[in-house]
């Protein structure tokens, strides 16, 4: 049996748990934060306390997951309410939003781990962020002294998924996901109700039966991503000029009218002036830059 293997990765991660134990693992309800909590669970299960941050940065696909693994997981849960529009340099949604809202929830987390004489704070970060260049919220975890031991024994998200789909999770296969922030351009100030409104078109579309899909907010406007299942079951044939020459929006499926008419009445109700008709492939942090 090779060191890469599943078994030995996994009696490597259980080792590293006990060494550090106890611990406060930042809980989302994700598919990372499942598997570390599943396996604090078998190796340190007295030893293991589970932080969530109630945000409303928190989509509703990982909020739901986090309430249906509470009695599963069978660990401690402390919820503490946490509010990044308090923060300015989060408000304004600049390069660096991510990490001075990770700072800013991870510093809460550690004062409770503190306060409860725990000293060795946990986060999901794995081997595939490792990878990232893109990722200023881990410089803050790294200033926090912040632990990530999926990342330390290069556990995958693929490998997690593998985990957690033989111990019988359902959130094996949950989409991958992201705070609400990532809806909107950056460089445009974050407001509760460009969040509320990206929430309630995503959830619509979930209804459908959309599943990797995002509601991205700019310059006044909205628009959807998604992936070409997701696509296939909102949108219609792609749009090509009257003369047969590619037009403006090829490759950019044009929404179906009953969708179209729905997402601009929730982006509407939450000030959002309008809605492309046009959706777009699923691309991970396309509001990094304005479009």
């Amino acid at each position: 049996m090779t060191s890469s293997s599943p078994i030995s990765k996994l009696a490597a991660l259980e080792e590293r748990l006990r060494a550090l134990a106890p611990v406060a693992l930042g809980f989302s309800g994700g598919v990372d934060s499942t598997f570390l909590a599943a396996v604090c669970a078998r190796a340190i299960p007295d030893q293991t306390l589970l932080v969530h941050l109630d945000s409303p940065f928190v989509g509703t696909p990982e909020r739901a997951s986090f309430q249906g693994l509470v009695d599963t997981l069978g660990l401690p849960v402390l919820a503490i309410p946490f509010d990044p529009f308090i923060q300015e340099d989060v408000r304004a949604n600049g390069p660096e939003r991510c990490y001075h809202c990770k700072r800013a929830g991870f510093s809460r987390i550690a004062q409770a781990a503190q306060e409860r004489g725990i000293a060795c704070v946990l986060d999901g970060s794995n081997a595939d962020d490792a990878a990232a260049t893109d990722r200023p919220g881990t410089r803050a975890l790294r200033e926090l002294g912040v632990r990530s031991p999926l990342m330390e024994t290069t556990w995958t998200k693929a490998e997690e998924r593998e985990m957690l789909r033989d111990w019988g999770f359902p959130v094996w296969n949950l989409p991958a996901g992201a705070c609400l922030a990532t809806r909107v351009a950056t460089g445009e100030p974050l407001t509760p109700a460009k969040l509320d409104a990206a929430r309630a078109c995503e959830d619509y579309l979930h209804e459908l039966g959309c599943t990797q899909v995002r509601a991205r907010i700019a310059e006044g406007g909205l628009r959807i991503e998604g992936s070409p299942q997701d696509l296939a079951l909102i949108a219609v044939a792609c749009d090509t000029a009257a003369d047969g020459a590619a037009s403006a929006h090829e490759g950019q499926p044009q929404l179906r009218g009953d969708v179209l008419a729905q997402l601009r009445a929730l982006a509407q109700k939450h000030g959002i002036a309008s809605v492309s008709p046009h959706a777009r492939p699923y691309r991970r942090g396309s509001m990094n830059a304005r479009p």
